[in-house]
């Protein structure tokens, strides 16, 4: 199971949703506005993420969906797709829009094998569609999950190769579904699994942390004490723009 026992992971996330009370995660999302989630608008948005800033890629992907509005008009426009975009998205994006172009005539797929014949989809974009996209249980990993899941379990010290997230993920998924009633108990459902480590690896566990904010017990790779502060201030709306992107226009 990747050095992850269970009963740390559950209490990681446990600690860490509570030093970020006053977040919204996805699942208490979805159960209020997931009839407007869009899995094509989802799709393109993460498909389009790759080291690309949230704020850059909120921007590209409103042009996008002016240009094309849905799955249909994309897939409309596939002999053309790569030459009416080269404005829009950057050079080595390219491939994956004329993949999803040519891939979705009859729509965003909800089966996981699917969406992995995209070319340029792979295990986290298939699981970010199926998680925000339908809403089905999926766990999307980004490398700020896999950071601080690394320096908490001491997986950033070793000489081997850096820890990738497929083996994190399959890991962490594991864990959700042994002790699927704590996490109930938590109110934490997979996708939230991400959102939590993300934003405290975005706004405490970034590239420098700020480890005497940090609550974190048994981290093995903290370089200060936490100085028992009981939240993080982390803006609720800090990702407002692209989640609202990923919804059917109002």
């Amino acid at each position: 199971m990747n050095g992850l026992p269970a009963d740390r992971v559950v209490r990681l996330l446990a600690e860490l949703k509570g030093v970020h009370r006053g977040f919204t995660w996805e699942s208490t999302l979805w159960d209020g506005c997931g009839y407007r989630r869009n899995p094509y608008r989802t799709l393109v948005l993460f498909g389009l993420s790759a080291r690309t800033k949230d704020a850059l890629l909120v921007e590209m992907c409103r042009s996008f969906f002016e240009r094309f509005p849905d799955a249909a008009a994309l897939a409309q426009r596939r002999e053309s797709v790569v030459e009416c975009i080269g404005d829009i998205v950057r050079r080595g994006q390219l491939p994956i829009v004329a993949s999803m172009s040519a891939a979705l005539a009859e729509g965003v797929p909800r089966d996981r094998d699917e969406l992995l014949r995209i070319k340029g989809v792979g295990d986290k974009i298939a699981e970010c569609v199926l998680a925000y996209g339908w809403g089905d249980e999926a766990l999307p990993l980004d490398a700020n999950c896999v950071r601080v899941l690394a320096r908490v379990f001491g997986l950033s010290n070793q000489r081997s190769k850096p820890q990738m997230p497929a083996p994190l993920r399959e890991g962490l998924k594991c864990v959700y579904l042994m002790r699927l009633q704590q996490f109930s108990d938590l109110a934490i459902r997979m996708v939230d699994i991400h959102e939590i480590l993300r934003l405290h690896g975005q706004v405490c566990c970034a590239r420098s942390p700020d480890c005497s904010h940090c609550p974190v017990s048994g981290c093995l790779s903290r370089r200060e004490p936490w100085d028992g502060s009981t939240i993080i201030n982390a803006s609720p709306a800090i990702w407002d723009d692209w989640r609202e992107l990923i919804n059917e226009p109002a």
